[in-house]
């Protein structure tokens, strides 16, 4: 077993842990958390559909309505081929990030963004 030191982690008389900054029992402690807040992922609410028009009758996911960040799209279609195992591609269109899937796995990017 590995012995902390108490400056890492003080203790009171009767070995309580105490806040390293307050110095009050934890319980006790009003301070705020030491690790800074994480950013809350946006809520976005994709629009998915399937579609043949110009694909020689070949089906493909068409997932749209996703915020204009490349490096988000280029993650998100990463991820989605990989769940899908399937081939994609993605790109930025008039109304925001659209992601492309090759076959139909409307359930399978319904269930991902759930």
């Amino acid at each position: 077993m590995i012995d902390i030191p108490d400056f890492v982690y003080p203790k009171d008389t009767e070995g309580q842990a105490l806040c390293p900054r307050c110095q009050k029992r934890i319980a006790q402690c009003n301070c705020p958390s030491f690790e800074p807040p994480k950013p809350k992922a946006p809520k976005i609410k994709p629009n998915i559909r399937l579609d043949k028009s110009g694909r020689k009758g070949k089906v493909v996911t068409l997932i749209s309505a996703l915020p204009r960040n490349e490096a988000y799209l280029k993650d998100l279609a990463k991820d989605l081929k990989v769940k899908t195992g399937s081939g994609g591609t993605f790109y930025i269109d008039d109304n925001g990030g659209v992601v492309e899937l090759q076959g139909d796995h409307k359930t399978t990017a319904m269930e991902f963004f759930k």
